[in-house]
């Protein structure tokens, strides 16, 4: 796919300022300044994160009334449902209550609906089991911001519903005894981009700090908080990114939880994982129960001290990701089959009764990527159409979503990632309205992926100690993406495709030579041609073989000059 090459530039000046007051080298002060940090404390904030700099809990709406009714349970020896969402981030968030709560004596059961039979949001067998558990209090993890007839159904039983979310709320938001949410329009909380299992954390701190419980180590869930919030893709920034670091730290170690430990063993994971490698090993486990069968055991695999059942359960999670693959392959390929590759229209919107809808999520994820326009995906029941829809930065899917509210049945989402269902009568004009949005808020230009090159360098400027500053910046992941850099002007030593398509070059600047590797790049091999040499855009990193290390240049583009 084309993609047009945006090098950012900034005052030259002002970086030799900048690199010299933080002691950094020009190039990562040059990237810093293009995220928007020209400040020497706030760099060093986001260069050295530390949990001393997280955010009050009670700043955050609703905080104190939930900790209140909390408290309220505890004293008075009541029982507790949580209520979950099936994907990473639920699930991680239900398992930090849970074990919060039972470790702080409340009596305490979870719900994890199924996404086949009960679909998203706070359901009615969660309601029923809570019911028949006896309990007195519901709390959502990841979901029941837009529930209001099933808190509704809940206090009629004599239950009381503490809602913590992440997403978008409705105009009107539930009549929960508290609703925790930083995007509530009224919400003055720093930070608005917590996942699901975020949100939980931060009720968790208000909890035990405001019952003086300082023998409970907060540090030990944030394994669990990296997870889910990794898993959901939401921007690795500000208190994510603190979270999200120490978090990796517990994930890492070898004390880990048990269920970590058997994760990783079952995925192959050996020694310590980034962001990034997290994302293609242990979240697609964590995610595939809950898109083919029951994830409450994945609840299990995270509470569990026995290795033995936290290995079986482990295992099941490989066999099911397996499965996922599978079925995931055959429906992108249908959906393949069904676009027209030269006009695919200003969004692509198709259905099938065929697609498992535990997978129609990842598919359009993929079809956004190939084709760079909103998506959405259904899978269809009878007369239900239950669709996964994901976007790019341009467009806003929730709005736009909100915008065919009429069309739906019921929605609910974020800016690049929702979820939908309607009536199948009304898909039609479902599509022709929101690809009419699509088209009166895009222009041709907003439908072509940028390569964003945050600084130009000279390979004299390549070095292990930029390498390692670079390093500063991660964790890696939505909004804080590993910089891309570029240079110009470059002779080609050697080239060939090595393994499945992937072009691997030497190429020499200023009589300096770099190994270079493009993954999946091997075609472009033709598009070199007889150039006589490069401008490449790239991302630095280290290969290690055999005992040595080298710095190796990963290719994310090539411009042939003549």
């Amino acid at each position: 796919m084309h993609r047009n090459w945006l090098v950012s530039k900034t005052n030259q000046e002002f970086l030799a300022y900048l690199s010299k007051e933080i002691s950094i080298s020009p190039v990562l002060a040059q990237i810093l300044v293009n995220r928007g940090m020209k400040d020497a404390g706030a760099i060093k904030d986001f260069l050295y994160p530390s949990l001393k700099k997280i955010h009050d809990p009670f700043l955050m709406p609703d905080m104190r009334a939930a900790v209140d009714r909390l408290r309220s349970a505890i004293d008075r020896d009541e029982t507790v449902l949580v209520h979950g969402d099936y994907d990473a981030d639920g699930i991680t968030a239900t398992s930090l209550l849970v074990s919060t709560f039972n470790a702080l004596g409340l009596k305490t059961c979870y719900h994890i609906p199924n996404r086949i039979t009960e679909g998203y949001g706070l359901s009615s067998k969660g309601i029923e089991k809570a019911s028949a558990m006896k309990a007195d209090l519901i709390v959502t993890v990841d979901c029941g911001i837009s529930s209001e007839a099933e808190v509704v159904a809940a206090g009629a039983l004599g239950m009381d519903v503490i809602v913590t979310d992440h997403h978008e709320p409705p105009e009107t938001l539930p009549s929960a005894v508290a609703v925790v949410d930083p995007h509530r329009i009224d919400s003055i909380y720093p930070f608005k981009y917590l996942a699901g299992v975020g949100v939980a954390f931060k009720l968790v701190q208000a909890l035990v700090q405001d019952m003086g419980r300082d023998d409970l180590q907060m540090e030990d869930l944030l394994d669990l908080v990296a997870l889910g919030t990794i898993a959901d893709s939401v921007p690795l920034t500000g208190e994510n990114r603190v979270l999200v670091t120490y978090g990796l730290k517990r994930i890492n170690d070898s004390l880990a939880r048990t269920g970590i430990l058997a994760l990783k063993e079952s995925a192959g994971v050996n020694g310590g994982s980034r962001a990034g490698a997290l994302s293609f090993s242990l979240i697609p486990r964590i995610n595939a129960a809950g898109r083919l069968d029951d994830a409450g055991e994945v609840v299990e695999l995270f509470l569990t001290q026995d290795r033995g059942r936290a290995d079986a359960i482990a295992h099941l999670l490989e066999e099911q990701n397996r499965t996922r693959q599978q079925i995931e392959a055959d429906v992108l390929k249908t959906a393949l089959d069904m676009i027209e590759p030269d006009d695919p229209g200003p969004a692509i919107v198709l259905s099938s009764p065929d697609w498992h809808p535990g997978v129609i999520g990842i598919v359009a994820s993929r079809l956004v990527d190939l084709y760079y326009r909103p998506v959405f995906l259904f899978s269809v029941n009878g007369n239900i159409a239950k669709g996964s829809a994901r976007s790019i930065p341009p467009f806003h899917l929730y709005r736009g979503i909100a915008g065919c509210a009429d069309l739906l049945l019921g929605y609910g989402g974020h800016r690049q990632a929702a979820g939908l269902r309607l009536e199948l009568d009304n898909l039609p004009a479902f599509r022709d309205r929101i690809c009419r949005k699509v088209e009166d808020e895009l222009t041709p230009e907003d439908m072509v992926p940028v390569l964003e090159i945050e600084a130009a360098v000279r390979f004299s400027d390549l070095s292990f100690s930029l390498s390692n500053q670079l390093a500063l910046l991660e964790p890696y992941g939505e909004s804080n993406r590993q910089p891309v850099l570029g240079a110009k002007g470059i002779d080609i030593v050697s080239q060939k495709i090595v393994g499945s398509n992937h072009l691997k070059m030497q190429l020499r600047q200023d009589n300096l030579s770099m190994d270079t590797i493009g993954f999946g790049m091997g075609k472009q091999v033709e598009c070199i041609g007889s150039a006589s040499s490069l401008d490449i855009a790239f991302v630095l990193g280290v290969n290690e073989w055999n005992g040595s290390k080298n710095l190796q240049l990963q290719l994310k583009g090539i411009r042939p000059r003549s």
